[in-house]
């Protein structure tokens, strides 16, 4: 059930709260105006004509979901765990348009010059930084990622992606905490000193 946003000149909420599973705008239609994502998770993904999925981000805290009012929408953005959405002035919609057409260019040179699981940990380090908590060794993504997920985050396969999860599980780099439960390790990062 897709939520609705005012229309017209009425006078904007001062917040709106979706649950998890609530669908924020589908691809194709008009968008209502954007949003500030305030608390919670939204995914924004592309379907093809041939019903090849791709997650185009995770949306959080600071970011922008929704679309211009009267804009058609290239995604369908659902909530993944329940949100709170500020609306956004015209004025203030322009910062987070860049923000999101930086990460889709972000996205876009990964997909083209990565291998699969290159991108599979960019995506899931992405997702640790701004969706983890620090446990031993690493952070734990909150969010449970099926495979299905993983794969569409990184535009591959299911079977791509599980062998991309257990390279790096067997290298070390992430930890299968449960099913669809990763901890992304943390690295040692090298240090180097100049002398004068």
């Amino acid at each position: 059930m897709s939520a609705r946003m005012p229309h017209g000149p009425q006078p904007l909420p001062l917040t709106v709260v979706l649950r998890s599973g609530a669908t924020l705008i589908r691809q194709g239609t008009l968008g209502d105006g954007l949003w500030l994502v305030q608390t919670g998770a939204l995914r924004a993904s592309s379907i093809t004509g041939d019903g090849h999925e791709l997650v185009l981000d995770v949306l959080g805290p600071g970011q922008g979901a929704g679309e211009l009012s009267g804009v058609a929408s290239p995604v369908t953005v659902r909530t993944l765990r329940p949100c709170r959405l500020a609306p956004v002035t015209p004025r203030a919609a322009a910062d987070l348009l860049v923000t999101r057409a930086h990460r889709a260019a972000a996205l876009a040179a990964d997909l083209a010059w990565l291998d699969v699981r290159a991108r599979v940990l960019a995506r899931l380090e992405d997702l640790a930084a701004r969706f983890g908590r620090q446990v031993e060794g690493g952070r734990l993504i909150l969010l449970p990622l099926t495979q299905d997920e993983v794969a569409a985050l990184v535009g591959t396969t299911r079977e791509s992606a599980n062998r991309a999860l257990r390279s790096l599980a067997a290298d070390g780099v992430i930890r299968i905490a449960a099913r669809g439960r990763y901890v992304v390790q943390a690295r040692l990062r090298a240090v180097t000193s100049s002398t004068p």
